[in-house]
């Protein structure tokens, strides 16, 4: 009888104790998903402060004004226009193509 409540209470210990790591494995990767979670959403939040920032911005009506201004090419009073041609682009320098061996070898010693 004795032994039978030992082998009992050694397999509940058994029991419990694999129980236990399988919840202590679960609760650290619930634990890693809540803090990934967390920084996303956390990044998510600085963006959409950043963009609501920046629509603010653009719908200011000194900067709408602006825009359009740049967009039509239009100009204030006693405003002026610097308008900037664009650079000529310039011809790559073509390298001469190498002589044959042969060619090198016969101007050196009968051409000179």
């Amino acid at each position: 009888m004795r032994a039978v409540k030992t082998l009992l209470f050694s397999v509940l210990v058994v029991f419990l104790f694999f129980s236990l790591t399988k919840n202590l494995f679960d609760y650290k990767k619930t634990l890693d998903f809540y803090k990934s979670f967390q920084e996303e959403f956390e990044k998510e939040k600085k963006t959409n402060v950043s963009l609501k920032t920046k629509t603010l911005k653009n719908s200011a009506p000194s900067e709408l004004e602006k825009t359009i201004r740049n967009k039509l090419n239009l100009l204030k009073k006693n405003e002026l226009a610097i308008i900037i041609p664009k650079p000529t682009p310039t011809p790559a320098a073509v390298a001469a193509k190498p002589q044959p061996a042969y060619v090198q070898w016969w101007r050196l010693f009968f051409q000179n």
